[in-house]
């Protein structure tokens, strides 16, 4: 983080005296001298800082304070960091969890069939090009045709492996949103607001201007002024409206064409919230495997783990959110000898050098606090000053 110094020098006149062109060059030596200490003290503590993560943990220790970051992560149920932990923030994708857990949930119930196949255009109505960094289209270069049919299965996948949204609210009209929102008070989420549709909700401004007859520069004051509910219901009837008649590529380029920065960030801002606490519970449960039948996870693991060459880590997961102003990483993993890793790091308000040092650190962190003993020591210690 840079460190702001204001230097103030100040010439007290006395009786009819001045300061001298002596004092004013003593001065500004004494202040070039100043700086150029505090430059490369700041410089040698960046030094002194670990290359893989050492950025992005003085983000975290100097932000603990903050309602910009929730840390919660723990070895064998033993806490390694506890900040902020209450604090409810923007979710991003690690909402699509919930809908995982519902997905295999309703397949182990008999409810749905993962091997059901879905025609791709049901799925691309809910896809708004150039909103998802690439996420949907990446997905769709691993098929073998793109726009020939899928199963749900793997539109699940593609939900949990490339954070595609249009996926997301696919699964969102198959599985029910009363049933997903269920599905949080069946967990006892104490802290989880309710879900709505993704995609849905970048279509509010272009709805919100319309419906209300504004000017583009009234938009992000109109938006703000909706209260939550009134929000997300605005999204809810979008999606409900879509299931009979999708919009046309011309309505949807006209929506993300508002999109600019300030709207993007009410967007972000409204997103669901939820908390730390709330995710580490539902981590725990999963590395555990608790609560839910061994079909459960079954198919959960189908859908939502990772295939490491590491045989040191036997079973694992993890899922990230970002927006433009936040960054979010939901981990659990045990590894041969039977200990359970749990991390859920949530940030927000983030700028974009904060941004860029959490992009390139976490996944760092990630792998250091689950493989290094010394570390875990380290990080702990770190954030109890």
């Amino acid at each position: 983080m840079k460190k702001f110094y204001t230097l103030l020098f100040a010439c007290l006149l006395v009786l009819l005296g001045a300061c001298s062109n002596d004092d004013e060059d003593e001065q500004e030596t004494s202040q070039n001298d100043t700086e150029q200490d505090e430059a490369l003290e700041e410089n040698n503590d960046k030094e002194d800082l670990d290359p893989a993560t050492g950025l992005f943990m003085e983000f975290i220790k100097e932000n603990k304070d903050s309602d910009r970051v929730a840390f919660l992560a723990t070895w064998n149920n033993e806490p390694i960091a506890e900040i902020n932990t209450d604090l409810a923030l923007p979710l991003a994708s690690i909402v699509k969890i919930i809908i995982a857990i519902e997905f295999a949930s309703q397949a182990e119930e008999g409810n749905i069939d993962p091997s059901e196949m879905i025609a791709m255009e049901e799925v691309d109505k809910y896809y708004f090009p150039n909103t998802d960094g690439g996420a949907h289209d990446a997905w769709k270069s691993t098929l073998e045709d793109e726009e020939g049919d899928v199963s749900l299965e793997q539109i699940a996948q593609g939900m949990m492996d490339f954070s595609s949204n249009a996926n997301t609210d696919y699964l969102i009209e198959r599985l029910g949103l009363e049933e997903v929102n269920n599905r949080i008070e069946e967990l006892d989420l104490n802290h989880h607001e309710p879900i709505y549709p993704l995609t849905a909700s970048i279509a509010i401004p272009k709805k919100v201007m319309e419906d209300n007859n504004i000017e583009e520069n009234e938009l992000e004051d109109a938006l703000r002024d909706l209260d939550d509910d009134a929000y997300r219901q605005i999204a809810v009837d979008l999606f409900e409206e879509w299931q009979e008649e999708p919009w046309t590529d011309e309505e949807k380029e006209e929506a993300s064409a508002l999109l600019d920065m300030s709207i993007q960030k009410v967007w972000s801002d409204r997103l669901t919230h939820a908390t730390a606490e709330d995710y580490h519970q539902i981590m725990a449960m999963l590395n555990n495997k608790e609560h839910y039948s061994e079909a459960f996870y079954e198919e959960l693991d189908a859908i939502f783990s990772l295939d490491l060459e590491d045989e040191s880590i036997v079973r694992t997961a993890q899922k990230g959110g970002s927006t433009a102003f936040v960054l979010n990483q939901a981990v659990y993993a045990e590894d041969a000898d039977g200990n359970r890793f749990e991390m859920i790091l949530f940030t927000n308000d983030l700028n974009l050098s904060e941004l860029e040092v959490a992009a390139m650190q976490v996944q760092a962190l990630t792998d250091k606090l689950v493989n290094e003993e010394d570390f875990r020591e380290e990080v702990k210690e770190t954030l109890a000053e």
